[in-house]
């Protein structure tokens, strides 16, 4: 095996994992800091010191403002984001899906 390929062998599944985790984080954000939140206890909460006290600091989850849904702003309209109101304060407004076939 040469030198080329044991650097191939290594960098490029870090580079899947990287985009995995990119990925991940995007897409289900809650889980991505309760699991932060979980590496951040492990390693001995603020009360750690040095290297790993900076690291359960930098881990450990930040005080959201607004509705701290964990979602992009605007993209889950759970903090009253949405502008249209529903008729009834029982049902929720509907919306219309209309399907098109395209020729």
């Amino acid at each position: 095996m040469s030198l080329y390929h044991a650097i191939e062998t290594l960098l490029v599944p870090l580079i899947v994992l990287a985009c995995a985790v990119s990925v991940a984080a995007r897409y289900a954000p809650r889980t991505r800091e309760r699991v932060k939140a979980a590496l951040a206890a492990r390693l001995g909460g603020p009360a750690a010191a040095g290297w790993r006290g900076r690291l359960a600091r930098w881990l450990a989850p930040q005080a959201a403002a607004g509705c701290a849904s964990g979602c992009d702003d605007g993209g889950c309209n759970t903090c009253g984001a949405n502008t249209t109101t529903p008729a009834s304060q029982d049902k929720p407004a509907e919306q219309v899906v209309r399907f098109v076939r395209k020729r």
